[in-house]
């Protein structure tokens, strides 16, 4: 493994707070600018880079992608790397708009991201296509560009370009850039992915508000496996490291758990972002001298299990490591909540960050509701975004007395010392005899009962297309279907929202993310029908 030099502290050390007036090149240009020796960025293709080895890098490749193409949009296939987040800065240099694409989603997906933003350049690496090429259409293969191979052609006049704006940013960056920041997709687990545009102000003044409830020094040194076309990988583990300057050590493939866990013992990472599920197999193939240096990990996409929060403190006693639940959608850039470092709350998703408001609404006449009361998540401020891509898409937007919020889909409450949290999800529902039934409800009644800690083993979907509504449950094991009914019954389940069949399969499903494809078990239930 390359030589981790991030742990070399060459200038002093500060809480980070990015301004939420400025862009993300802004910022980048001002941390970058200075200290340029100060060790950044660390991956085991690259080794370690400096701030002036990688900001120089990111000026020359903006050269190269300004000449290949007049569009837009510039599509970004690359996993957790230093190259991927280099190419997001030099997209800006260059004027245009960095569109992060998911290559777990199948052939139909990929088609429709790449449609939907008229993608004409998607920037890949021969090395990581390799791996992935079985995935890839070949209408979506004819506009990859190799980065490795197109280095090579770069010419002298883009190297000289590239120094001048390295050497005066000032006089040959321009910092007026496109507004946006980013397209993300939803993760397209119930419809096909939503196009999401994230300006430069929703993903700075979400970061901005997060560090209001916990301070990141910019000496911290992160672990960066998330896929970049996550939110969450977007934000907190490309953005941040560009718009702050702290230290960020990368590695690509967040199931190869042997790297992930050498990854932070070579490099003495102190902050992870992790699901409950990653955690619990970071865990299982980690010592606890593999996560000594471990001070923070900040948990979130499913529910922090009890035992899973017991394991991580045990295997970190003595150095006064902490786990934090939150809470984030892509829409809003993506973080809403944060437990604070001071006190954390049992299955709560922690507190409103600064800067934005949540309220609690009725689902269906959408009035405020108040304190405890159970309705869904309504969020404006500056972190939400302005609407889809595609102008179709029913509007996520709800007026209430007189200001406009985003309608997160998220069902849940707040609590008098504003700690939210979630009980549920408003679209996965089965509409069966004039009811809606909640089938995350359901799920999280079987799981409860016959699921396995920190494994994806019980999945629950339905429809009610059609003349009879079905609920369905899958499952890694064989359960008998009467016994899975008395005890939904048990727990006040109605009659009417029994389980119809259990379907037995190898794995649940999931996406790129690390999320459940409900998307995928939804059509295996209308095509078994």
């Amino acid at each position: 493994m390359k030589e981790s030099l991030l742990h070399i502290q060459k200038s002093k050390d500060y809480n980070v707070m990015p301004n939420p007036s400025k862009n993300v090149l802004e910022h980048f240009i001002k941390v970058f600018s200075k200290n340029k020796d100060e060790y950044f960025a660390w991956d085991n293709v690259s080794g370690t880079s400096n701030r002036g080895d990688f900001f120089l890098k990111a000026t020359v490749v903006s050269q190269l992608i300004k000449s290949k193409t007049e569009h837009r949009y510039i599509g970004i296939m690359l996993p957790a790397l230093q190259s991927t987040s280099l190419l997001i800065m030099a997209t800006y240099m260059a004027g245009k708009v960095p569109v992060m694409l998911n290559w777990t989603v199948g052939n139909k997906v990929i088609e429709h991201c790449v449609e939907i933003t008229d993608l004409d350049l998607i920037i890949t690496a021969g090395s990581f296509y390799d791996k992935i090429k079985e995935q890839i259409p070949d209408e979506v293969a004819k506009k990859l560009m190799f980065l490795e191979q197109e280095v090579k052609n770069i010419t002298t006049p883009m190297k000289l370009k590239g120094l001048a704006m390295f050497k005066f940013p000032r006089l040959f960056i321009n910092t007026d850039i496109d507004k946006t920041a980013v397209v993300l997709f939803t993760s397209g687990s119930e419809t096909l992915p939503k196009a999401v545009p994230l300006t430069h102000e929703n993903v700075v003044s979400d970061l901005y508000g997060a560090l209001n409830i916990i301070d990141i020094r910019v000496q911290s040194i992160f672990l960066s496996f998330l896929p970049p076309f996550h939110s969450f990988g977007f934000t907190v583990l490309s953005i941040l490291p560009l718009i702050t300057g702290v230290k960020v050590a990368y590695t690509p493939n967040p199931t190869n758990l042997g790297e992930v866990v050498e990854a932070i013992r070579h490099n003495k990472a102190n902050n992870i972002m992790a699901t409950p599920t990653l955690l619990k197999m970071i865990m299982a193939k980690a010592s606890k001298k593999d996560l000594e240096s471990v001070e923070l990990v900040i948990s979130g996409a499913e529910s922090l299990h009890p035992d899973i929060k017991a394991q991580f403190e045990e295997m970190t006693k003595g150095h006064n490591a902490l786990i934090i639940e939150g809470y984030g959608i892509t829409e809003c850039a993506p973080i809403v909540s944060l437990n604070p470092f001071d006190t954390q709350k049992t299955n709560s998703v922690g507190k409103i960050i600064k800067d934005i408001e949540v309220i609690v609404a009725d689902t269906e006449d959408f009035t405020k509701l108040g304190v405890h009361e159970e309705g869904m998540f309504l969020v404006r401020g500056k972190n939400v975004f302005e609407g889809y891509l595609d102008k179709d898409i029913t509007s996520p937007f709800i007026d209430v007395d007189g200001k406009t919020y985003y309608k997160t889909g998220d069902l849940g409450y707040i609590d008098k010392d504003g700690y939210l949290f979630i009980t549920g999800r408003l679209k996965r529902f089965v509409k069966i005899g004039g009811e809606m039934i909640s089938l995350p409800f359901i799920e999280k009644i079987l799981v409860s009962k016959y699921g396995e800690d920190g494994k994806n083993t019980i999945a629950v979907e339905g429809t009610d297309k059609g003349l009879e509504p079905t609920v369905v449950m899958f499952s890694t094991k064989e359960i008998d279907k009467s016994e899975v009914n008395a005890y939904l019954r048990e727990n006040g389940v109605a009659t009417i929202a029994k389980i119809r069949d259990i379907i037995i399969i190898d794995e649940i499903p999931l996406l790129g993310s690390g999320k459940i494809n409900y998307r995928y078990l939804k059509e295996l239930v209308e095509n078994n029908r």
